[in-house]
């Protein structure tokens, strides 16, 4: 037996091996959900500090690599420098990068915080009087139709009732009552105290995982790459790094782009409810910034509260704002995201939507979020597929080919025929019967096949020159 076929058989038990692993895993992750589910969660809890690591650093790069761009282009002039200047640079711009984050975050927080704080403390100090008013505002509107004034004050009365009960006494009550659970209550905090901590210490984590991993991302990186091309086909390698790429620049112009694209909105909101008078406009403002990262439900999700606290305290006001909620997302959708996200992920309107309600129904918020970029991916691998299948076939790409055609002959002459011939001659062609009696006529080339054409005359007619 020579070393050929033995590496044959080895494959083959190989792939045996791996078969019967897939179906025993495949049929555990089936029979057995909830203790994958725990796995999953207990896998997550060990190896937080690294994702958390992971995440910061790739949203850090960007930010590094235009320090770097900037440092060796326009101040060292692309000299030559030497490998342990290099690395100080790099250390430079990795300290700089989380600096400017750092402080950029502190700011945020410094300056939203307490307005958060005195808005939430007005609202729960106002909450009688904003029912009252919109009470009011109600009973303006109905007075001229007395067959729902009856429904609607019964309804407003008793959440006025509840909201004095609660406001007067029922909470104290409600306290007591807790009281034989007091230990229950006490552990719970003391869980939730000990869960902050442990966020902050895997942040902390996180964090110098982060440095580590921005400066060698390049020895990192060749690393990846050396494992691929050992394990793998040239062809299948270059292929993988490519996809891997493509992979990097969805996701990081998406995440990026939107973030960018919810701060400026943020910024807007606040500017323009500063204007019109609108209450709240700091806390309205964040709210409206932080759900818009969330791809085309976001700015809903955000403003339905925000609505109805304006509607608390001024009904009329809450109708501006609506309109000015409107006027902001349109100007969003139709302006400034296309400016700033470009086509980010190449999918339509209709695949977005479905990527936002899939993932997110499997992941959460979280799911929503990196929905769309995700499913861009795996939409780009499908379209990719199904493009090399039909260049093997030698089939035209273009959509705009086969809109109108009933019938393609094994010339590839795509024809459009009446509906009700369409069964019969298929049928005839599967089955070897006589020729077609049908007079077919070919469908007009489409605008993607005349240009594929064009450029084919084109560059024969420069190689016989």
């Amino acid at each position: 037996m020579d070393k050929h076929e033995n590496r044959s058989y080895i494959k083959w038990g190989i792939t045996i091996f791996l078969t019967a692993a897939a179906i025993l895993l495949f049929y555990y992750f089936i029979f057995h959900i909830n203790e994958v589910k725990l796995l999953y969660h207990s896998l997550v809890k060990i190896f937080s500090p690294i994702l958390i690591g992971c995440l910061i650093a790739y949203l850090i790069s960007p930010i590094i690599n235009f320090l770097e761009r900037i440092i060796y282009e326009k101040i060292l002039k692309n000299k030559t420098i030497s490998e342990k200047n290099k690395k100080r640079i790099r250390t430079v711009t990795i300290l700089l990068s989380m600096f400017f984050l750092s402080y950029l975050i502190y700011a945020f927080f410094a300056l939203v915080i307490p307005e958060l704080r005195k808005s939430l403390e007005n609202i729960s100090e106002q909450l009688t009087t904003y029912i009252n008013n919109l009470e009011a505002w109600v009973n303006d509107v109905l007075r001229n139709r007395p067959q729902f004034n009856g429904v609607i004050n019964d309804i407003i009365d008793e959440m006025t009732l509840k909201i004095n009960e609660w406001i007067d006494g029922s909470l104290t009550d409600t306290l007591l009552g807790l009281m034989p659970q007091i230990n229950d209550l006490i552990k719970a905090l003391t869980s939730g105290v000990v869960s902050i901590l442990t966020i902050l210490l895997n942040t902390l984590v996180g964090i110098i995982i982060s440095f580590y991993l921005l400066y060698g991302k390049e020895n990192f990186a060749g690393q990846a790459k050396k494992i691929v091309y050992a394990l793998a086909k040239k062809e299948t390698a270059n292929s993988f790094i490519h996809n891997m790429r493509f992979i990097n620049k969805t996701f990081l112009g998406f995440i990026v782009g939107k973030i960018a694209d919810s701060i400026i909105i943020g910024f807007l909101c606040f500017i323009l409810t500063s204007i019109i008078g609108t209450p709240y406009p700091i806390l309205i403002s964040v709210i409206v910034g932080v759900t818009n990262v969330i791809p085309f439900f976001g700015p809903y999700i955000g403003a339905i509260p925000s609505a109805f606290l304006v509607l608390m305290v001024d009904p009329l006001e809450c109708l501006y704002f609506v309109i000015m909620i409107i006027l902001l997302q349109q100007f969003d959708g139709n302006i400034l995201g296309p400016k700033i996200l470009g086509n980010a992920t190449g999918i339509s309107g209709f695949w977005v939507i479905f990527a936002i309600t899939l993932f997110g129904g499997i992941l959460g918020i979280p799911g929503m979020i990196i929905g769309v970029p995700l499913f861009a991916v795996i939409y780009s691998a499908i379209k990719a597929m199904i493009r090399s299948n039909l260049d093997d076939k030698q089939m035209p790409k273009h959509t705009e080919d086969y809109i109108k055609v009933d019938y393609i002959d094994e010339n590839n002459q795509f024809m459009q025929i009446p509906p009700d011939e369409v069964r019969e001659i298929v049928t005839r062609r599967r089955y070897g019967l006589r020729k077609l009696q049908y007079k077919i006529e070919p469908v007009e080339e489409a605008a993607g096949e005349q240009e594929e054409k064009e450029a084919e005359k084109a560059s024969k007619e420069t190689d016989k020159k």
